[in-house]
């Protein structure tokens, strides 16, 4: 799998948008594309969950909330927004899968929903993150950037 270690911090680029997954400064709560600035709300720390299998929780580093979604996990579906929730949320954590495209892929639990950047990819700023069913789309792949400690 991808070099995700746990309790260590990353910054995640899309791969087709080329923006990070970003903490909205105006809500903190929305989770959005924006262009790299190095805030600490565009960086996410990696926690395994030790119950077995590829399972973590991404947590904000500005927060400490936990990346997670609108809605309940039953009520999943296309579009469902990507939120700072305060409860940890288990994410699956998978090697990309696309030809030509590094990154990894992050499905909700025990689901085949991806975090994906919206409108295929948009790189205009402030565009929404969301779930949606997986397909060979870079723009569910995100390019990991580990944050060096000094």
């Amino acid at each position: 799998m991808a070099c995700i270690q746990d309790q260590h911090t990353y910054t995640l680029t899309n791969c087709r948008g080329g923006t990070v997954l970003d903490l909205s400064g105006a809500d903190n709560r929305s989770i959005i594309g924006f262009y790299a600035n190095g805030g600490s709300n565009q960086s996410w720390i990696f926690l395994r969950d030790h119950s077995g299998g590829n399972n973590w929780y991404i947590k904000s580093a500005r927060s400490g909330q936990f990346l997670g979604m609108e809605g309940h996990i039953d009520n999943i579906r296309n579009g469902t927004r990507v939120i700072a929730v305060s409860s940890p949320f288990r994410w699956n954590i998978e090697d990309s899968g696309i030809a030509g495209v590094r990154g990894i892929r992050i499905l909700a639990h025990g689901t085949d929903f991806s975090v994906e950047l919206s409108d295929h990819g948009n790189w205009a700023e402030g565009r929404k993150v969301e779930l949606c069913g997986r397909w060979t789309g870079p723009n569910q792949i995100w390019a990991v950037k580990q944050h060096n400690c000094l």
